[in-house]
């Protein structure tokens, strides 16, 4: 039976919906292209090289690579210190309730343990998107003390557990939190100038430890040691904080202060999925 004009024009409306993208008129190439490195980039979970997104995108590396340019112009992606790149979502994502409950829970007893072996405060803070905050503190039990609180903003450049939680970020990280809080100067011990501050980092790398000795607060001394929850990666740290009337002066005795820190971090990341053992102090 021979059918209206109507009737065409619906059934060609309906081959139209129904067609692939790739053969719609309207249908961008590029832009369905950028999606799907979005995607790419989002499902794996961690960061790709140049190369592997242009063979799973099956685009040739100039073409990826303008894309991929254009999608860090407008911050939807980001690149970490190898180049690499990473969706924004994965970079200084907000820590997440399930990882900090675990967090609280694996640390009070070491924190507990600590507090009672030095008597001195002892604090844990977590980094948080684009800053970094305290979560929990136990006090020292002196009248004269080092203080902390929960919710604090720690400064990246400068408090214990802000340097060494930063330290061990990527280039890009280190550069977002910097600039997030800014390099403040508390004192004259403050270090307020970045390529300092970056060979400061380097030096906690290496050593596996921090310190804030008099660059907040005078009068103040904190040993800070990051919780690794994966390799190399540190979401957290742990800080013991006295006077520096009560700072020990011999150099054993503050590497007993740190190696119990780094114990306490190590029992701390145990306790968490996909954890990995602190990193030996040198």
């Amino acid at each position: 039976m021979p059918r209206t004009k109507q009737q065409k024009s619906r059934s060609a409306a309906h081959q139209h919906v129904e067609e692939p993208p790739g053969e719609n008129r309207y249908f961008s190439r590029a832009v369905g292209k950028a999606i799907q490195i979005l995607e790419l980039l989002s499902s794996t979970g961690a960061a790709l090289s140049l190369n592997d997104l242009s063979k799973q995108s099956q685009l040739t590396k100039s073409s990826a690579l303008r894309l991929l340019r254009t999608l860090e112009t407008l911050r939807y992606i980001r690149r970490d210190a190898s180049g690499h790149y990473l969706s924004s979502g994965q970079m200084g994502a907000p820590v997440s309730s399930q990882f900090l409950t675990a967090l609280l829970d694996a640390a009070r007893d070491p924190m507990r343990r600590l507090n009672m072996e030095f008597g001195e405060t002892v604090s844990l803070s977590v980094l948080m998107n684009n800053h970094l905050e305290v979560v929990h503190v136990v006090e020292s039990g002196s009248l004269i003390r080092m203080t902390n609180i929960v919710g604090r903003i720690l400064p990246p450049h400068a408090s214990s557990m802000g340097k060494v939680i930063t330290a061990w970020q990527d280039a890009e990280t280190r550069k977002r939190l910097l600039q997030s809080y800014g390099l403040a100067r508390y004192n004259q011990n403050t270090i307020v100038d970045e390529r300092t501050i970056e060979e400061e980092y380097a030096l906690i790398r290496s050593r596996g430890y921090s310190m804030d000795a008099e660059e907040t607060t005078f009068g103040g001394f904190c040993f800070g040691v990051g919780i690794f929850s994966g390799p190399s990666k540190v979401e957290a740290a742990i800080s013991l904080s006295m006077p520096t009337s009560r700072l020990p002066d011999s150099e054993e005795q503050r590497r007993r202060i740190v190696l119990a820190l780094t114990q306490a971090a190590a029992e701390i990341a145990q306790k968490l999925p996909g954890a990995a053992p602190a990193t030996n102090v040198s």
